[in-house]
């Protein structure tokens, strides 16, 4: 027959209740503890867009050039303009026509008609009458664009934080003026109008 005594069996039973007790108070103790921070560093660059699209009007003719007078091309130039920039970083947006060589615009064999006698008007934009194509070259940046004498700037937009992000369209209208110039030697002229956007 066993015998168990009585104080020992209480002792025993205490010990396991404090046992019991302690494991949640220490997980509790150990909550709130924190690791040291670290950092992820976060970029994303969105590029600046400068576009220029000729909607129509690509191939200009004309049947006829009047000796003594102005002779309009039939059909305008349709331009579409497009820009997405930093208001900061850009202050205008322009748009320039230019002939590469101003003393030849539109030339048949050794005969040529000049740039001075070569204009365009944007009722949209800066040239509302008919300018001659004779201005100087423009410059953005590092870049240039254009040629001295042989350019028209057609609009400059100042941009801000309304249009920094726009779309425009404009009718360049083109026309020879020979008023008051000897009589054009007889032939079939042929030149190259260039147009560019820049951001100044």
């Amino acid at each position: 027959m066993s015998h168990f005594r009585l104080p020992a069996l209480i002792g025993c039973v205490a010990a396991a209740s404090v046992l019991v007790t302690l494991v949640p108070a220490r997980a509790a103790a150990q909550a709130g503890t924190l690791s040291t921070t670290q950092i992820i560093n976060l970029g994303a660059t969105k590029s600046s867009k400068l576009t220029l699209t000729v909607v129509s009007g690509a191939n200009q003719s004309l049947a006829a050039i009047n000796d003594g007078t102005t002779t309009n091309f039939p059909t305008p130039v349709q331009l579409q303009t497009q820009w997405d920039l930093q208001p900061g970083k850009t202050v205008n947006v322009a748009l320039v026509a230019y002939f590469v060589a101003p003393s030849q615009a539109m030339v048949s064999g050794v005969n040529a008609i000049p740039a001075s006698q070569m204009k365009g008007r944007v009722p949209t934009g800066a040239p509302t009458t008919f300018t001659a194509i004779t201005q100087n070259a423009v410059t953005g940046g590092a870049q240039t664009i254009g040629t001295p004498g042989g350019s028209l700037t057609l609009f400059s937009v100042v941009v801000n934080g309304v249009n920094k992000t726009a779309t425009r369209t404009d009718n360049l209208f083109l026309q020879i003026d020979r008023t008051g110039q000897p009589g054009l030697p007889a032939g079939s002229y042929a030149g190259t109008l260039y147009l560019r956007a820049i951001t100044q």
